[in-house]
């Protein structure tokens, strides 16, 4: 419905009319013609929509065209018909003039509108009273396109209530199926003076409230004047692709943008500058792109036409004067690094007739370009045959496509590629596309940025933030921000923004962009709200949009406790373009403090100076009444911000920080000098191995529920150390370049934990031998069809494959040098190499440290491990430290996740974590494995379980039980240190343990 009221809205705006004295004719002139441009968000700021709709003025009437709207999914398709078919069926002439009581047309479309002008009303809402309101209703039947639900929606009564001088100011619409939208206008700012029902005036603004009980929210709708768009602004749309080029060994070329235009008959790709991007250091001096090169061009191509269809062909305008043919051909199959994909889109392109300066560009634009479109992962291969002969191929080697999609050319947003392209002139190239929210990356810059943060005891979750902004450019009429994240918490209705002489801009488009109506003059002012009130509605919302709770699971969401409130800067401030110089100042309740990686400012608690707007929005921040510490070694430096009942446990967690920072800092020789925040709270939910730690910038989010005690410390002992590597292998150094390298990121910090907790006595070395069993066995049970060095970021291979991974290369080279050199070396070679987080390493710059340290060549060796799907021979490499592995395979068991639903079940209890079944410890849910394939319906179990801090040992009558459960055959490992072992095997085995 929220199309409705965009519709209502935009319905309004061409009210605007005023009365002109003749009737309606053909020979009516236009006086003038714009664009209203609409936003429409939720009561707590989720964006919901956005559209245009074009107001042409004529002498005689007003007359309406729907453009365009975009929605978020959370939009049925129905609410997008709707708004469509609405704004469309006034066939220009919504009003018909001289406007006189009484008056009544008609039109038909599919159905039949009948239009009445009844008598004024006097409208009084919570914006006001206007007097003589212009009352408008419109009949509509017999709509016979789309859905029963569409239909439903279309037919019915609509009342618009318009005031002189103001606008549209209040709308019912009794739709035919029971529903009733009703909306009202909360807030108006008018260019200038008019006399009109609904002005037109450029820059003038309305913002609406409305509700209805087919979605039964509330709804914020802002509508700005604007001026028409030329066809210059036409690939100026909702997405951008950010394309990012480097050399095969990780040198950065360069980056371009390009819009990308998408309408219901085509899709089309245009570069945002003409201005040379991206360098170049081959014997071509033209740019080494893929997508400027050879798929997109600066005045704009057109790559499909709508519908697509096999054998459909158009012709367009090549680049520099050539002409490009366009076919589609039969779908083929197509084989690549990174899979099998069916049922491939084949795009024929012949490009002819170029004539530029030299014979080389000539060559190099003639001739036959084919692009192969798997659906639903974009772009995956092509293959580009220039007239001199020489042939570009590209292939898709990573993607990450957010969401679903059934698109050749997914355009969902923070979607990636990874292509990899060669020619005859160009070495290997390596280029990254991303899409992006169109203007991303165009903010207005900024020389200086103050922001405060107000938050009051009484509403901990709610905040003001208030921001004095300093643009680069002292003078001009716009203005454009953005958010890091996507403004989940920020009401977009709470958002104004003012120049020094108090003087207001008007919001244009949903990509947060402002204009003045003259030079606005600097410092500006920006205020806005944030609030967490509603937290559980955004998480489900973006759950149910995104199919994942990735993001509440791994800690990034912000959160409210009792004691404190944890943002992330991504989700807390709005920002421009670049700015070095930025401070933030926190007004907090007196008792309160702030942790922030920040640097602070003199001796004032809660006032910062912030580098860049990367540390700025990268960051995680804790507000309240929690404790603080500080764990230091040197120069190395990680503060301790920790709330609720973990706070009595700031000091072991103190103490173990030290611990694992000395252990480390001797294996790299030096630690880093750059500060990092670790922020540690409970989790909400007490079901048992709820440990889990997300970095965002120079700070860790922590989550965990285990007590911080003896009987426990082989759990967050190794936790907290894990998190402490990755300050060298992630957060201020050795920064990977794509996904390709996270088995290095998390399966190399995995094995040094494990490693360096044994020598610290947080696990015995039986319980590392058994750990390291577990993780064999996740390694040996993982998908075949997914490899290490993939762009797999599964525990299995990414954590537990890379940790293999790693005691593999460290027990090889250790056996190759005769235990004189191990992994530590690598490590070391790697830090002082890529100690600059800027500086990202790739597999391939591991190869060769590992070469550079074992003399050997382990290029077969990722090849068939790594980056291939072999399985490690796990007992040739062990034998090397003495060690037997015996590996099994088990019968089909019951899964965990069904384990872990029966007991939900049972207990009846959400928020819980397991200790104990018939009085046997349960370490992990897979324990239950083996006794759970007996388990029937009402047999009896005695369970005890932790709830609110609370023990609790209950009786359970087992219910949820299936007949045939799901199933998986588990591998079995078992690794036992042999009888007889030679003097090398033992040194080897002693170094790993650190017992030397």
């Amino acid at each position: 419905m929220n199309k409705l009221i965009s519709v209502v809205v935009a319905i309004l705006m061409f009210s605007s009319c005023g009365n002109p004295e003749k009737p309606a004719t053909e020979k009516s002139t236009t006086i003038v013609e714009r664009d209203f441009t609409i936003n429409t968000a939720t009561e707590i700021g989720h964006e919901f929509g956005e559209g245009e709709l074009r107001v042409s003025k004529l002498k005689n009437l007003l007359a309406l065209d729907s453009l365009s709207f975009s929605q978020t999914k959370m939009i049925p398709d129905a609410m997008r018909v709707l708004f469509v078919n609405v704004a469309a069926r006034y066939d220009g002439k919504m009003f018909q003039f001289p406007l006189t009581v009484g008056k009544t047309w008609k039109y038909r479309w599919d159905g039949e509108t009948q239009i009445t002008i009844e008598n004024p009303e006097d409208i009084e809402i919570a914006a006001g009273t206007f007097p003589n309101c212009l009352k408008h209703k419109s009949v509509l039947i017999g709509a016979d396109n789309g859905t029963e639900l569409e239909h439903a929606l279309i037919n019915g009564t609509r009342y618009l209530w318009f005031a002189k001088g103001v606008g549209l100011v209040k709308m019912r619409y009794e739709h035919s199926n029971g529903i009733i939208t009703e909306a009202e206008l909360i807030e108006h700012n008018l260019a200038k003076q008019s006399k009109d029902y609904f002005p037109v005036s450029l820059g003038s603004t309305w913002t609406y409230k409305w509700k209805n009980n087919y979605y039964n929210e509330v709804f914020f709708e802002n509508v700005t004047v604007g001026e028409n768009r030329s066809k210059a602004n036409l690939y100026k749309g909702k997405h951008e692709l950010k394309v990012i080029v480097s050399s095969e060994n990780g040198e950065m070329l360069g980056q371009r943008d390009f819009y990308v235009d998408k309408t219901k008959r085509h899709l089309g790709l245009r570069q945002s500058s003409s201005r040379q991007g991206i360098k170049s250091s081959q014997t071509v001096p033209n740019t080494t792109s893929l997508f400027f090169g050879m798929i997109g061009y600066f005045y704009g191509v057109e790559i499909f036409k709508f519908p697509i269809t096999v054998g459909k062909s158009w012709t367009y305008q090549g680049p520099i004067g050539s002409e490009a043919h366009v076919t589609v051909e039969p779908y083929e199959q197509v084989e690549l690094s990174t899979g099998t994909y069916q049922k491939c889109l084949k795009h024929k392109t012949v490009f002819k007739g170029e004539s530029s300066d030299t014979d080389t560009d000539t060559d190099l634009v003639n001739g036959t370009r084919y692009l192969w479109f798997a659906k639903g992962v974009g772009l995956v291969k092509m293959r580009y045959e220039h007239s001199n002969g020489t042939v570009t191929e590209a292939e898709l080697i990573e993607y990450s496509v957010q969401g679903k999609s059934e698109e050749y050319l997914p355009l969902n947003l923070d979607t990636t590629w990874t292509y990899k392209w060669q020619n005859d002139y160009f070495k290997p190239i390596i280029e990254k596309i991303k899409v992006v929210e169109a203007g991303s990356g165009h903010e207005t810059p900024f020389q200086k940025a103050q922001y405060t943060v107000i938050i009051s005891d009484d509403q901990p979750g709610e905040a003001q933030v208030v921001c004095k902004l300093t643009p680069k450019k002292l003078s001009g009429k716009k203005i454009r921000l953005r958010t890091d994240g996507r403004g989940y918490y920020i009401p977009s209705h709470t958002v104004k923004i003012k120049d020094s002489s108090n003087r207001i801009p008007n919001r244009r488009s949903g990509n947060w962009e402002y204009e003045f109506r003259k030079p606005y003059k600097s410092p500006l002012t920006l205020t806005y709200n944030v609030s967490l009130k509603h937290d559980e509605e955004t998480r489900g919302y973006l759950e149910s949009r995104e199919g994942s709770k990735s993001e509440r699971d791994t800690a990034t969401f912000p959160y409210l406790r009792p004691d404190c409130t944890f943002w992330t800067g991504y989700h807390l401030f709005i920002i421009g373009g670049t700015n070095p110089d930025i401070e933030v100042e926190f007004d907090l309740p007196k008792g309160w403090r702030v942790s922030t990686p920040w640097k602070r400012l003199g001796k004032t608690r809660n006032k910062f100076s912030v580098k860049n707007q990367r540390e700025l929005t990268d960051s995680a921040i804790l507000i309240g009444q929690h404790a603080e510490g500080v764990a230091k070694l040197g120069k190395t430096e990680v503060m301790l911000a920790v709330g609720g009942n973990l706070k009595t446990s700031i000091d072991k967690m103190q103490n173990t920080t030290s611990n694992f920072l000395n252990k480390y800092a001797e294996m790299f020789n030096g630690g880093p000098t750059q500060p990092v925040l670790f922020i540690i709270n409970p989790f909400e939910d007490l079901r048992m191995d709820r440990l889990k730690g997300r970095a965002i910038g120079y700070s860790v989010s922590i989550l965990m529920n285990s007590n911080l005690d003896e009987e426990t410390k082989h759990l967050w002992g190794p936790f907290l150390g894990h998190e402490v590597f990755h300050i060298w292998n992630g957060i201020t150094a050795l920064k990977q370049f794509s996904l390709k390298e996270h088995w290095f990121l998390e399966g190399i910090t995995s094995y040094y934990t494990e490693i360096a907790s044994v020598d610290m006595g947080y696990i015995t070395e039986q319980e590392f031998f058994e750990r390291l069993e577990r993780t064999c066995e996740s390694y040996l049970s993982s998908s075949s069809d997914a490899t290490i060095g993939g762009s797999s970021k599964t525990s299995a291979l990414g954590y537990n494959g890379g940790s293999v991974t790693a005691i593999s290369l460290d027990l090889q080279i250790r056996h190759l040098t005769e235990n004189r050199k191990h992994l530590d070396h690598v490590m070391q070679q790697l830090y002082q190499k890529f100690g600059n987080i800027q500086k990202k390493y790739t597999q391939r710059d591991v190869i060769d440290a590992v070469n550079k340290v074992s003399k050997e060549n382990f290029e077969p060796f990722f090849k068939t491990y790594v980056t291939g799907k072999e399985r490690f021979p796990l007992s040739e490499y062990f034998n090397y430290a003495g060690l037997d592995v015996q590996i099994e395979y088990s019968e089909e068991l019951p899964t965990t996740d069904y384990i872990i639903d029966v007991l939900k079940t049972s207990l009846q209890k959400e928020k819980w974590r397991l200790i104990s079944v018939n009085g046997v410890k349960v370490n992990a849910f897979a324990d239950l494995r083996e006794s759970a394939k007996s388990w029937k319906s009402g047999d009896a179990l005695t369970v005890t379980i932790e709830e609110n801090d609370e023990t609790l040992t209950l009786p359970v009558t087992l219910s949820g039980i299936f007949d045939n459960p799901p199933t998986t055959r588990d591998v079995s490992v078992r690794i036992t240190k042999k009888a007889e072992t030679n003097r090398l095997q033992r040194a080897i085995l002693a170094g790993i343990l650190g017992n030397n």
